[in-house]
């Protein structure tokens, strides 16, 4: 015993109920890491949902608001065209109404309009506005109208006619004559139950809401409608708009309610606005809380579940011991393999009935034998590699190697090598499990020859000659030297495999092979495609053309002699002749299945020339 094997020895052993516990605790740590994973990722992608969802309501927002005041800047100017004239009679003490205008009013979302003349008297107003004539020469919206250029549009509010009256937005546009003079300046208004309607129609959530400002973030309207507005706004939107004027996202409290939100904002399209929207974060969250009391009550479910399913595994665990031995001993002896166990040593400690039928040894004779006596001579070594392997702790499996039995014979086998642990779990000894593979390794060889060769001649199939070719012109494109391709197609083969049998027909396939074979140099290939077809294929031919050429036309002449040759088969003469079509290449870029064909049109182009014997010809 080493000084690490000693050191191990004297550490105390945990009780089997401890050891088996660790497995649970790692689930439940797992899980609870999983349940965590999954509450952050849910919420970071509920959030997102939300502020794209907030987002998108802020363009919906701001594109019916922007829409809507490019209509009110529409109406004014078809108001001062339809009405213009009328500011050039005398002044009043009362405004004429402006007739049938209540009906646009409506679908554009004002209260009133009206038209002053250019001193600032009220001259025209809707039947909706109030009575006596006014002055509004010196209000904000009257003075910007007059100095904007080219008569644009001027925005003004929130206003109020009263310290206690509800607070108005003023849409106002100059009226000018074609020389650029002053004739009025024609104005509507806007009240607060106007802009519910634009907003009512977005389902902002049960706290959501929204709001329109100024450019200097000033408020308009707050929706849903409170008993005023906010003095000031929130410093994180003073601040996002800062950052990003046009648009942009923040979370706040409202400045109202006190609601934390998650707010986008968006500047309206040519006009000096902001529009703010706020989706509560207890309705946009509302999903992800749900899941997460989902997550948790599965995560507390799968907790329980494992605790119960260790405690069970424990009882069963302690039942299955009891009966384990007897049943691993049976499935031993029962077993076909060879399961044998031995000690570090090599020495055999167990030997089954399956190993008694694979070896030929009975267990008499080999507990306490060394189990290099089961290795051929050239193996002996083996033993102890694996044994080392073993050692250090390796385990193998379907490791082919070659035993010895007790007759001399040799057999292919598969061993799964793995170490046999005491109660302290050590290395106490090594246990190997063999099969014999014999069979298997003899089907193996078949498969591959059958995957390669003719079942008829084993000559190279389509598959193998296609690889040679393909590797023939990779060496002929490095060493320059020709090679070539003789595509064989045989006359008369028909009438002798019709006439006398396919039998007939099989064995003069087989001895047209071997004519082939003895016709040309072992490093060359002969193949057959299929039927009456095979292919010659002539590698290393030299770098001189003619000197290739001629090699060809040689062989090609000892084929042909090969193949006329009479065939004594069951009794019968027969004769045979063939065609012949050639290639001749250096290199090529084409492909192999191209070069066969081409050799097969030039068999063909031969048999269209009617010769009738010892016919071939270069394509």
């Amino acid at each position: 015993m080493n000084v690490d094997e000693g050191a191990r020895a004297r550490l105390p052993t945990l009780p089997p109920w401890l050891v088996s516990a660790v497995g649970p605790l790692l689930i439940i740590v797992l899980v609870l890491a999983l349940a965590a994973l999954a509450v952050a990722t849910d919420r970071a992608r509920s959030r997102e949902r939300a502020l794209v969802g907030t987002q998108n309501l802020a363009r919906l927002i701001e594109a019916q608001l922007s829409d809507n005041f490019d209509k009110i800047d529409v109406y004014l100017q078809l108001t001062a065209l339809r009405h213009g004239a009328l500011l050039q009679g005398g002044a009043g003490g009362t405004a004429a109404p402006l007739p049938a205008e209540q009906p646009q009013l409506a679908r554009i979302a004002l209260d009133s309009v009206a038209i002053a003349d250019a001193g600032g008297t009220v001259r025209l107003r809707s039947a909706s506005a109030p009575g006596p004539a006014e002055h509004v020469g010196g209000q904000e919206f009257f003075r910007r109208a007059v100095a904007a250029p080219r008569a644009a549009l001027v925005v003004v509010g929130p206003v109020r006619n009263a310290p206690d009256s509800a607070p108005r937005m003023v849409f106002a546009r100059a009226v000018r004559d074609p020389q650029g003079s002053l004739q009025g300046v024609v104005f509507a208004d806007m009240s607060g139950a106007q802009f519910d309607q634009l907003f009512e129609g977005v389902d902002l959530g049960r706290h959501g809401a929204a709001a329109l400002l100024t450019e200097d973030l000033r408020a308009v309207h707050y929706h849903p409608s409170a008993t005023g507005l906010p003095a000031s706004v929130s410093v994180q939107l003073r601040e996002a708009v800062r950052r990003a004027p046009m648009e942009g996202a923040y979370d706040a409290a409202g400045t109202m309610d006190g609601h934390q939100r998650i707010n986008a904002y968006r500047r309206l399209r040519d006009h000096p606005f902001y529009v703010i929207v706020g989706r509560s974060t207890l309705d946009a969250m509302a999903g992800w809380r749900a899941n997460t009391r989902m997550v948790a009550a599965l995560a507390g479910l799968t907790i329980v579940l494992t605790l119960w399913a260790w405690l069970m595994q424990v009882r069963w665990s302690r039942r299955q011991l009891r009966a384990l031995h007897n049943r691993f001993e049976a499935i031993v002896q029962t077993s076909s393999d060879s399961i044998v166990s031995k000690t570090l040593q090599g020495r055999i400690t167990t030997w089954n009935r399956g190993a008694q039928q694979m070896f030929g040894y009975t267990e008499a004779e080999m507990l306490g034998q060394s189990a290099v006596r089961l290795a051929p001579p050239d193996r002996r070594a083996e033993d102890a590699v694996l044994t080392a392997r073993v050692q250090r702790g390796e385990s193998l499996q379907a490791y082919e190697t070659q035993r010895l039995r007790k007759d001399g014979t040799v057999i292919d086998v598969s061993m799964a090598v793995s170490p046999v642990l005491d109660a302290r779990g050590r290395i106490a000894g090594i246990s190997v499990i063999a099969r014999d593979i014999s069979q298997h390794k003899a089907m193996e060889a078949e498969i591959r020859a059958m995957a390669f060769n003719d079942p008829l001649t084993r000559l190279p199939n389509r598959r193998l000659l296609m690889d040679r070719l393909r590797q023939a012109q990779l060496s002929s494109s490095r060493q320059r030297s020709y090679f070539g391709v003789l595509f064989i197609d045989l006359d008369g083969f028909k009438r002798v495999n019709d006439g006398f049998g396919h039998e007939v027909g099989d064995q003069l396939l087989i001895e047209i092979g071997r004519r082939l074979q003895a016709a040309v140099r072992q490093h060359d290939t002969v193949s057959r495609l299929g039927g009456d077809e095979f292919v010659v294929l002539l590698e290393e031919l030299g770098v001189d053309e003619k000197t290739a050429a001629d090699h060809v036309n040689t062989v090609a002449d000892k084929i042909l002699d090969a193949i006329e040759r009479d065939y004594h088969l069951r009794g019968d003469t027969h004769r045979c002749s063939a065609s012949i079509g050639i290639r001749l290449l250096v290199g090529s870029q084409e492909s192999p299945e191209q070069v066969l064909m081409d050799a097969d049109a030039a068999m063909y182009s031969v048999k269209r020339q009617r010769r009738a014997l010892k016919t071939f010809a270069f394509e």
